[in-house]
């Protein structure tokens, strides 16, 4: 069995026992970048002849066939799994894969969400999650996103998304929950907002727009040196100077005083 890449995000993988990592990091076994992947963002397992997928976190976006798996899922040869925005197909070994092969069937796409949440802090600096319907988020494991921090409630604050837009609404946290620096109950949020809860941070986006922390070369941008002036110069060449003398005064006086008690007499005869 294979695993076949139609848009051509990655070349074909021959699948053997064992487990393959999908994501956009680089430690996956299987690396596709700036496809809104998480880091680890579905596993595939191979046992002999079986092949089942699970989702390490049920934020994340997969399908099998068109239908969302929030957890192990069997696969088989010829079905589509997408993940955010890849699409890959398990074939035959044997299965000559051509891109506009047509069964009959209808293609069924899953619509990119209208808002995603972006981490810019700490252990979520970069990752995405899509905001679909009613998205929680907490320390609880039972939340859409887990956020294991210690000033972080078991459920925190949920976002609720519709055709409208996003509100963002606190659960009664202990710590608060801020929109901006502002302390808030309930608000409805804008692309670009910040949220912060404890430490914390995440941006409102849309799918497409780039991590605001890099440059356009998608690198971190270098931090700028002070520079030098003029004055700063010769305050330091004045420094020295000054300490020069200090320490010719404090030479001479102690030339004094050895004189003044006789301490050099041996040595002048």
């Amino acid at each position: 069995m294979k695993l076949h890449f139609p848009h051509g995000e990655h070349p074909d993988v021959m699948l053997e026992n064992g487990q393959y990592t999908i994501g956009g990091d680089n430690a996956a076994d299987i690396t596709i970048e700036d496809k809104g992947l998480a880091d680890v963002h579905v596993t595939l397992t191979v046992k002999g002849s079986d092949y089942s997928v699970s989702i390490p976190n049920e934020a994340s976006l997969v399908s099998i066939n068109g239908k969302l798996v929030k957890d192990d899922k069997e696969v088989r040869a010829g079905d589509l799994l997408i993940a955010s925005q890849v699409h890959m197909k398990l074939l035959d070994s044997a299965t000559q894969a051509t891109d506009d092969d047509d069964d009959g069937k209808t293609r069924i796409r899953m619509a990119l969400p209208q808002f995603i949440l972006r981490g810019v802090s700490g252990a979520y600096f970069g990752k995405t999650y899509p905001l679909r319907g009613t998205t929680t988020i907490g320390r609880h494991s039972d939340c859409h996103i887990c956020v294991n921090a210690e000033g972080v409630s078991r459920r925190h604050m949920q976002i609720d998304a519709d055709a409208t837009g996003l509100v963002i609404k606190d659960l009664e946290s202990s710590n608060g929950t801020y929109v901006n620096g502002e302390k808030i109950d309930s608000k409805e949020l804008q692309v670009g907002d910040e949220i912060r809860i404890d430490n914390i941070r995440f941006l409102v986006q849309t799918p497409g727009m780039g991590d605001p922390t890099l440059d356009q070369d998608g690198k971190k941008p270098k931090p700028k040196s002070k520079p030098v002036s003029k004055n700063d110069g010769q305050s330091a060449s004045g420094s020295g100077a000054v300490k020069w003398l200090v320490t010719l005064v404090i030479l001479g006086g102690a030339a004094a005083a050895a004189w003044y008690f006789g301490y050099l007499d041996g040595l002048l005869k």
